[in-house]
């Protein structure tokens, strides 16, 4: 079945976005990792301390009356930034062994998002994983870096981070020859080149602005169907006084009450978030 909500287009200010982010990243590389440079990058051991929860919290919500759960990483940019994994030149679909994907931003720093788009990295037979462990690594050995159109949504975060009712581990990989941690939560989330394509999540809020209490959100495409995608884009449902909440829990029923007359719509809230069903 399609999805009843039409994805929003994409404004001037999101691809504009999209382009400086991804010109921030490579700006860097070629000036030898200055642009964002955290403070403590020239420190030993893991990165940790991120400002964001090490506990992911698993959230209800609606799929065609029908309740579903998710989970709530946070608002989200939409551009898809490189990550670096490393194939055998020799045979360009299989990975080197034990090498560790190469990341270089993290949450609050220019450039961050929660989706990846991987470039290969392809090195010779003699090659020892783990030799490389930076962008200006990479970009230093001469070795050929091919970007590709996949991509992932992979979150980093801090050491020891949980997943609300899964059994989810996370991944370690490089960032700057520190230790960086991540969820990898696979390729469901189409994309235009750098910039991640939102499906809609309606969120109910009553005239002057306040959530409407005991309201889940509510979706219309789950995993594996047309529309799909790890990050959402909210769409507030504005409705009167008199809205009992979960009245609706369907995204048809949505826009069919609007039609009506009955609630009216607001796209313009272009806060990214991804939840995982």
């Amino acid at each position: 079945m399609e999805p009843s909500g039409a994805l929003p287009a994409r404004n001037r200010s999101t691809v504009l976005f999209a382009i400086l982010a991804i010109a921030l990243l490579f700006i860097g590389i070629g000036a030898g990792y200055y642009v964002g440079r955290p403070a403590t990058a020239s420190l030993p051991g893991p990165v940790e301390g991120l400002a964001r929860t090490s506990a992911v919290p698993r959230v209800d919500g609606w799929f065609r009356n029908a309740s579903v759960t998710y989970l709530d990483f946070g608002p989200q940019a939409n551009v898809a930034v490189p990550i670096l994994v490393f194939f055998q030149a020799s045979s360009p679909t299989t990975p080197v062994a034990g090498q560790r994907n190469i990341i270089d931003t993290i949450p609050g720093q220019p450039g961050y998002g929660d989706f990846w788009r991987v470039h290969k990295v392809l090195v010779p037979s003699g090659y020892v994983a783990n030799t490389i462990r930076s962008f200006a690594d990479a970009v230093a050995s001469g070795y050929t870096i091919q970007m590709t159109d996949i991509v992932v949504n992979c979150p980093v975060v801090n050491p020891g981070a949980t997943v609300g009712g899964s059994p989810a581990t996370l991944v370690t990989g490089w960032y700057r020859n520190r230790d960086v941690f991540y969820f990898d939560e696979g390729t469901r989330s189409p994309a235009d080149g750098w910039v991640v394509q939102a499906a809609p999540i309606y969120a109910f809020f009553h005239a002057d602005g306040t959530p409407v209490a005991g309201q889940r959100n509510v979706i219309d495409a789950l995993p594996g169907s047309p529309g799909y995608s790890d990050l959402w884009n909210v769409v507030k449902v504005v409705v009167d006084a008199s809205y009992v909440a979960n009245s609706l829990k369907d995204a048809r029923s949505i826009l069919e009450a609007h039609d009506a007359g009955q609630l009216s719509l607001d796209p313009r809230e272009r806060n990214m978030r991804h939840p995982i069903s």
